[in-house]
């Protein structure tokens, strides 16, 4: 799979480091994804919401909402990643359950939409 984008997703030569620090760095393995903007959207949130803390997503750089999205989709699980995608267009759309949320929501996507412009 690939992630087409103008740009690396994150600058080459950064390594998401999933080595434990007892733990001795065996090898660096590539992964090349395609992903929907709901999946990065589902990823950056998840990252941004459950690991970070991030109250604003619109004060994100773009570096750091491709660190968020790269953080998040090396260790999400296919399921986990397009079940935060649907989610994320659900929360997005206008049948949302709670449109308190939505704020946050649109945010997310406005970052995606940021850090990875559509490509042809």
């Amino acid at each position: 799979m690939t992630i087409s984008l103008e740009r690396p997703a994150v600058p080459v030569g950064d390594v998401q480091d999933m080595v434990e620090p007892h733990d001795e760095r065996h090898t660096v393995f590539t992964v090349r994804l395609a992903v929907s903007r709901d999946q990065l959207a589902a990823a950056v949130e998840d990252a941004a919401t459950k690991a970070y803390g991030i109250q604003d997503p619109d004060a994100l750089s773009v570096e750091e909402v491709r660190s968020l999205a790269a953080f998040s989709l090396a260790w999400m699980s296919a399921l986990e990643l397009e079940q935060g995608a649907r989610a994320m267009a659900h929360m997005a759309g206008q049948d949302a359950d709670d449109v308190s949320l939505q704020w946050y929501v649109h945010a997310v996507y406005r970052a995606v939409d940021r850090a990875f412009p559509k490509t042809a």
